[in-house]
């Protein structure tokens, strides 16, 4: 039986094991055997933690959302374990704020944007991922599902590239919010490609946790965790 260890950072109580010969060097910076990892290391959170964090990410979306104020907010229809914001949507909608959602036109093309009315029926596009039927429309605010983050704000995507294309060819402004499960924090020997766009926040369970334009502590948070100064003992002379 192969030595085994625990990987994330799971609440007591939970204990998820991984075999180590999983996770050499070689392997954890390929992309593809990443995505193999996290899809299986999503699949097994907890109903009850996936419950929280979704709550508390809705929150800080909110929360941001009220304070860039944007015209139009693009969400998307979650798949396969991601945050599910629908419930989101809901509110946005009794709040009168333009939601949209992402369309994938053909394979290899930035994504396009459709109005989501509310309470609206979906369509597949053409990867057969639900996508609105309103008119179509630029976001300025782009919410990314991802299977892993870095505090750097880069994310580990799904392999197509559609959200880096479609980012990187944005002619207008656009605030970018990638959202994710605490759990899911990549490896630092994770090496973004070329072609990886950062985003300008990382939302988890623990609020905004990295990105572009993510926030250093203030002084005064900076000052409570800083470790006491020890004084040092005198010689006598």
């Amino acid at each position: 039986m192969p030595s085994r260890s625990f990987i994330g950072n799971w609440p007591s109580g939970y204990k998820i094991f991984y075999p180590l010969k999983s996770l050499t060097v070689a392997k954890i910076g390929a992309k593809a055997e990443l995505r193999k990892l996290f899809r299986h290391r999503r699949s097994v959170i907890p109903y009850d933690l996936r419950s929280t964090t979704q709550w508390k990410i809705m929150n800080q979306l909110r929360t941001l959302i009220a304070d860039l104020a944007p015209t139009v907010v693009a969400l998307y229809s979650a798949q396969d374990g991601e945050i599910n914001l629908e419930a989101l949507a809901h509110e946005l909608w009794a709040d009168g704020q333009t939601v949209a959602l992402p369309r994938v036109t053909a394979r290899g093309l930035p994504l396009g944007f459709n109005i989501w009315p509310a309470f609206g029926r979906l369509e597949p596009d053409a990867l057969g991922m639900g996508a609105a039927t309103g008119p179509e429309i630029m976001p300025a605010l782009l919410v990314v599902p991802m299977l892993g983050y870095s505090p750097s704000g880069h994310r580990l995507g799904y392999g197509g590239g559609y959200y880096d294309k479609t980012i990187a060819g944005f002619k207008h402004p656009c605030r970018t919010v990638g959202v994710c499960y605490t759990e899911l924090e990549l490896p630092p020997t994770f090496m973004p490609e070329p072609h990886d766009v950062r985003l300008d926040y990382i939302v988890t369970g623990k609020g905004i946790v990295g990105g572009v334009m993510a926030r250093p502590p203030s002084p005064a948070k900076a000052a409570r965790t800083r470790k006491p100064a020890v004084a040092k003992p005198r010689k006598a002379g």
